[in-house]
């Protein structure tokens, strides 16, 4: 069995989530704010709020050293 996605992505994590914007899939930087089974909550960095339960929807962020706002961390 795969690893439940709040055993994967702690609060706080870098991560992206995939959206259907427009028709069109988009990854989305974010970061994880709480869990909550079966999945966990990213907000985005337009500030929206997003459950996920899918694994294949969200992952590491490509660039951990960036934070939500794809800003370079301090």
């Amino acid at each position: 069995m795969p690893p439940r996605l709040s055993e994967t992505y702690p609060p706080g994590a870098a991560v992206e989530i995939a959206l259907s914007l427009h028709g069109e899939e988009q990854w989305l930087p974010g970061r994880v704010a709480a869990h909550q089974h079966p999945g966990v909550w990213v907000v985005t960095a337009d500030g929206r709020a997003w459950f996920v339960t899918n694994g294949k929807r969200i992952r590491p962020l490509a660039r951990p050293s960036d934070d939500a706002r794809g800003q370079p961390a301090d």
